[in-house]
């Protein structure tokens, strides 16, 4: 009994160093990966002068002008809700599109439904800025240059494909008895649709929307072939504007970065169950 007692102390014990020192891996990872933020938003408080004398420390006076500077003057506060205007109706119409569209693949029995879906897995492997020039030609002719109609159609087809392979991968996943059940209740493609494939495609729709919102949010390339009215403009060439060609205000840059990176992490902070369950389903069949 003693020399069994002692091993399972010895267990104990080692099992306490080994769940420390995973934890304390776990901290200095999260702490390396939220700090370069952190660092961000306390420079973004303090001058120019303060952050060349010592970029590190923390502010003396915190300097709030910078934040009012980078929204009002520098018209930040416009660009960003351009993002917010184009990126949210960008998402909705992706999301509406791709959902019925791997509805159709995964649930409807037609010949060609590997065939589109090829098609779409395909196109992913085609770089978005070899189709500019074709594209701008194309929307050149639609009169839909200068528009933000433009940027949400280019960003609502370019999010499809990787949605509709995630989302694939996921209904394809998902029982078919309870639909079957649903349809000799008398269901209609329609409602099968809306009341049951959407409610339980919840985690996979909300990664596929984080996803494709990150992509469109950080967009710099598209806006600025597309549109050359700066009122029209979104964030990520707001910040390119703080540089100029001699100088650059580096802490009313800090403070438009600050603003610009708001959304993604409340974005994360609030739904990272759905992330998380988005992320793993479709990837063990029941």
């Amino acid at each position: 009994m003693t020399v069994s007692g002692t091993t399972v102390s010895k267990r104990r014990v080692a099992f306490r160093f080994g769940t420390a020192g995973r934890m304390l891996t776990l901290a200095f990872f999260t702490l390396l990966f939220v700090f370069p933020f952190i660092w961000l938003c306390y420079n973004s408080f303090k001058t120019n002068t303060q952050l060349y004398d010592n970029p590190w420390a923390l502010p003396t006076v915190w300097h709030t002008e910078n934040y009012s500077y980078a929204w009002t003057v520098a018209n930040v506060g416009t660009y960003f809700f351009n993002s917010v205007k184009v990126c949210g109706c960008a998402i909705v119409i992706s999301l509406l599109l791709s959902t019925m569209a791997s509805f159709a693949i995964t649930r409807m029995r037609w010949k060609l439904s590997h065939a589109v879906l090829a098609l779409f897995i395909i196109s992913m492997m085609i770089p978005g800025n070899a189709t500019l020039i074709p594209l701008f030609l194309s929307f050149s002719k639609l009169g839909l240059v200068n528009t933000h109609a433009a940027l949400i159609i280019l960003y609502a087809i370019g999010a499809l494909p990787i949605s509709i392979f995630i989302l694939c991968g996921f209904l394809r996943s998902f029982p078919n008895e309870i639909e079957e059940s649903a349809v000799i209740d008398g269901a209609s493609m329609i409602k099968l649709f809306f009341r049951i494939t959407l409610p339980v495609s919840r985690a996979a729709i909300a990664t596929v929307a984080i996803y494709t919102f990150i992509g469109m949010w950080n967009d710099l390339t598209t806006a600025i072939v597309f549109l050359n009215d700066n009122a029209k403009m979104t964030l990520p060439y707001g910040l390119k504007a703080f540089q100029g060609q001699y100088s650059t205000d580096y802490t009313s840059t800090f403070a438009a970065v600050a603003i610009a990176t708001v959304p993604t992490v409340m974005i994360f902070t609030i739904f990272n169950k759905q992330i998380i369950a988005g992320v793993t389903a479709g990837s063990v069949k029941e």
